[in-house]
C-alpha cells in the first residue's frame, strides 16, 4: 500500500505527458482553431485514462453500484461523469476487472475522429455538406481501386447487414417498377425469389425479409455441394436447376447470396460460375466474407480493367485492419456501366435512365444532406495507415492463418475443416499470391481466412468419418479451454457445427488485436497443442480400459455425466 500514492503520481505524470504529446503532433491550424483543438484534446485525454486501466491502474470503484433511477437534480461536471463512465467500463457487476482494448495510434486518430464528426453535425448546412462529399468520395475512390471495384459507388453503415437490405430493396425496385407506388402489391401474383446457401445463418435472411416486409417463403434455401468440391459450399448446378424451376412457375428471381469465406469454416463459393448463372437470369450476386480481403493482395492486378466478381459486396474492414469504430462499407457497381448497349446510350442522350436513380430510391446514395459524417473514421485510418498498411495488415493475416495450418496439419488425429491455404493442390503461397500475377479466382482459392480444427478418434483406412461422437464433443471443448488459458497468443473459439460437432476456430480477421501472432507464438501454441493431444489419447485409451473392466464387474455400473469427459 505505501507504493500506491507513487503509482498514483506517475499515473498523473504520465496522463501529463500524453497530453504534451498531443498537442505537439496537432498540425498548426488545429491549434488555432480552438473548438477542433479542445475536442482533439479531450478525447485524448479520455482514451488515456481507459488505457491506464488496461495497464492495470485502480481508477473509482465500480459505477454499478451507483443508483440511476432517477435524474438527479443537480449538475455533474464533466469530470465527474467521465469517471463514472470509466468505472462502468473497469469493472463488472460482480467487481471483476475488465480489460478494455489496446487501442494503437490509427484506432485512436479514428476515436478522436467520431468525436470531431460529431461536433461537424453543429456547422452551417452548406458547409457540413462540402465536408461530408469530400470524406465520402475520397474513401469511395480509394477503396474501389484497393479492391479492383473501379465503377461502383460506396454505401456506408453501422449495422452490418443494411448494405444487403438496401442492395435487395433496389432489386425490387428493378424488378418491380410500380413498387415504391403499390408496395408489396406489385408483386403479389410474381414473388421475389431470394437464393441463400442452406449452411448460411438462417437470421441473416429472416433479418432481410423482416426489414422489407417480405415473407420467408420468398428465400430459397441452396443445397451444398455433397459429393464433389467443398461440403460447406453452394452446389451450383443445384443453383441453376432452382433458377430455372422459378422462371418456369412465374416467380422472379431477385438475388443471389454467396460467401467469400462462409462464416465459420471460411470457404469459398465457387463464385465465376455463380456469377455467370446470374448474368444468364439478370440476378444481382451479393457476395459477403473475410476472403474479399484477398483482393487487395496481388499486386498486379489493378494495373488494367478486370471486371468486379459481383455486382456488390460488403467489407468489413474494422475487424480486417484490427481498427475499433470503423463502418461497413458496401461497394455495388453503377447501373450505367453494365452494358453499352443503344438503348442505354440513348437513354443517357436524352436524360438519366430509370436504373441510374434505383440507388437513390433504395437509400445507397450516400445522404450529404444528414447531420452524421459515417466515412470521416475510415477516411482517417486509410489515410494513417496508407496503401502499403492496409495491404501489410491483411498480408499478415492470411500468412497467420497459413502458417498456423501447416503445422497443425502434421498431427494424426486432428482434422482440418477449413479453406487448406494454397489450394487443393498447395501450389501458391500468400507470399507468391503478391510476387505473381494471378487472377481472382485463384485468389480465393488458395487463401485460407481461418483456420478450424477438431480433435478426432481413430479412423480405419477406408472410413469416412462425418460427425464426431459426444463423448469427443466434450474433449474438444476441454481442449479448447486449455489453449485459452495456456497459449493465449493465438486466440481461439469454441464453436459448433451441426453435422461435425465442437470445432476449435483461429480467425485472424476477428482479431480485435492489430499485431498477428507471430513465428514464435504460433510454435509455443502448436507445442501446448502436441502436449493436449497426447493427453487426450492416453484418456481415451484409459477410458476404454476402464468402461471394459466396469462391464465385467457384477457391482459396477457406468454412469455418464453430462459436460465431464
Amino acid at each position: 500500500m505505501a507504493n500506491l500514492p507513487q503509482d498514483k503520481s506517475a499515473a498523473k505524470t504520465e496522463k501529463s505527458v500524453n497530453l504534451e504529446i498531443t498537442k505537439e503532433n496537432m498540425s498548426p491550424s488545429l491549434t488555432k482553431n480552438s473548438h477542433l483543438g479542445e475536442i482533439a484534446i479531450e478525447a485524448s485525454q479520455i482514451i488515456s485514462r481507459l488505457e491506464q486501466v488496461a495497464e492495470g491502474v485502480k481508477l473509482s470503484d465500480s459505477a454499478f453500484g451507483q443508483p440511476t433511477v432517477f435524474l438527479g437534480l443537480d449538475q455533474k461536471r464533466s469530470d465527474e461523469i467521465i469517471q463514472t463512465i470509466e468505472g462502468l467500463l473497469s469493472v463488472d457487476e460482480d467487481g471483476e476487472t475488465i480489460c478494455p482494448p489496446t487501442l494503437d495510434d490509427v484506432s485512436k486518430l479514428v476515436v478522436v475522429s467520431h468525436s470531431l464528426g460529431a461536433y461537424c453535425g453543429g456547422l452551417d448546412r452548406h458547409l457540413l455538406q462540402k465536408l461530408s462529399t469530400r470524406f465520402t468520395t475520397d474513401a469511395t475512390r480509394w477503396l474501389s481501386q484497393m479492391f479492383g471495384f473501379l465503377d461502383s459507388a460506396a454505401f456506408y453503415h453501422d449495422d452490418q447487414l443494411e448494405g444487403l437490405v438496401r442492395v435487395t430493396r433496389m432489386m425490387l425496385h428493378y424488378k418491380y417498377p410500380r413498387y415504391l407506388e403499390d408496395g408489396a402489391l406489385s408483386f403479389s401474383s410474381v414473388p421475389p425469389t431470394i437464393y441463400s446457401s442452406v449452411a448460411s445463418p438462417l437470421g441473416v435472411v429472416q433479418h432481410l425479409c423482416r426489414q422489407l416486409g417480405l415473407p420467408l417463403a420468398c428465400v430459397r434455401p441452396v443445397p451444398v455441394n455433397t459429393h464433389f468440391g467443398s461440403q460447406h459450399t453452394i452446389d451450383v448446378a443445384s443453383l441453376q436447376r432452382m433458377l430455372t424451376e422459378d422462371v418456369n412457375a412465374g416467380r422472379t428471381p431477385l438475388i443471389v447470396i454467396a460467401d467469400a469465406g462462409t462464416p465459420v469454416t471460411g470457404h469459398v463459393d465457387n463464385l465465376s460460375r455463380i456469377q455467370e448463372l446470374c448474368k444468364t437470369y439478370d440476378v444481382w450476386l451479393h457476395i459477403r466474407g473475410h476472403s474479399l480481403a484477398a483482393l487487395t493482395l496481388p499486386v498486379n492486378q489493378h494495373n488494367g480493367h478486370i471486371p468486379p466478381v459481383a455486382d456488390s459486396f460488403t467489407l468489413s474492414l474494422g475487424s480486417w485492419l484490427g481498427i475499433t469504430g470503423l463502418p461497413m462499407v458496401t461497394l455495388y457497381r453503377l447501373w450505367d456501366n453494365k452494358d453499352s448497349n443503344s438503348n442505354q446510350a440513348r437513354n443517357r442522350q436524352v436524360g438519366t435512365s430509370r436504373e441510374s436513380t434505383l440507388p437513390l430510391i433504395a437509400g445507397l446514395s450516400t445522404d450529404h444532406q444528414g447531420r452524421k459524417i459515417v466515412s470521416l473514421p475510415l477516411w482517417a485510418a486509410l489515410q494513417a495507415l496508407g496503401k502499403e498498411g492496409v495491404h501489410s495488415r491483411i498480408r499478415d493475416a492470411f500468412l497467420s492463418s497459413e502458417r498456423l495450418w501447416a503445422a497443425v496439419d502434421v498431427y494424426r488425429h486432428v482434422r482440418l475443416l477449413s479453406q487448406k491455404p494454397g489450394g487443393e493442390s498447395g501450389l501458391y503461397t500468400v507470399s507468391e499470391l503478391i510476387s505473381k500475377p494471378v487472377n481472382i479466382p485463384i485468389v480465393f482459392e488458395t487463401t485460407a481466412t481461418c483456420v478450424v480444427f477438431q480433435f478426432i478418434p481413430e479412423v480405419k483406412e477406408n472410413e469416412t468419418l462425418l460427425r464426431i461422437p459426444p463423448y469427443y464433443d466434450k474433449l474438444n471443448s476441454w481442449l479448447g479451454q486449455i489453449l485459452q488459458l495456456d497459449a493465449p497468443q493465438v486466440p481461439i473459439n469454441i464453436c459448433e457445427l451441426e453435422n461435425i460437432g465442437v470445432v476449435l476456430r483461429y480467425s485472424p480477421f476477428e482479431n480485435s488485436n492489430t499485431q498477428q501472432p507471430s513465428a514464435e507464438d504460433i510454435q509455443s501454441f502448436v507445442q501446448c497443442l502436441e502436449q493436449q493431444l497426447i493427453i487426450l489419447r492416453a484418456t481415451v485409451q484409459q477410458k476404454e480400459t476402464f468402461t471394459k473392466l466396469v462391464e465385467v464387474s457384477p457391482v459396477l455400473k457406468l454412469v455418464e455425466l453430462p459436460e465431464w469427459a
